[in-house]
């Protein structure tokens, strides 16, 4: 009979949970995100909206693929 060539597992530490922010808290951190970017839009054709926050570099791209600036 051969040996058994399976190597025993090695366990991840577990990861310490995020510290839960309140409502607002969490609010300010996505604003922060956005902080230096546009606003790009893009209507379908069942009228949804869609929103992308692009760097400023990239809005020309955007505008390619049918966004908008408001």
């Amino acid at each position: 009979m051969s040996d058994s060539t399976k190597r025993s597992r090695v366990r991840k530490p577990a990861e310490s949970p995020a510290p839960s922010l309140s409502p607002a808290e969490h609010l300010a951190a996505l604003q922060a995100r956005e902080v230096g970017k546009t606003i790009m839009y893009h209507v379908d054709a069942w009228g949804h909206v869609e929103t992308r926050f692009v760097r400023s570099q990239n809005v020309d791209t955007w505008l390619a693929k049918g966004f908008f600036v408001r």
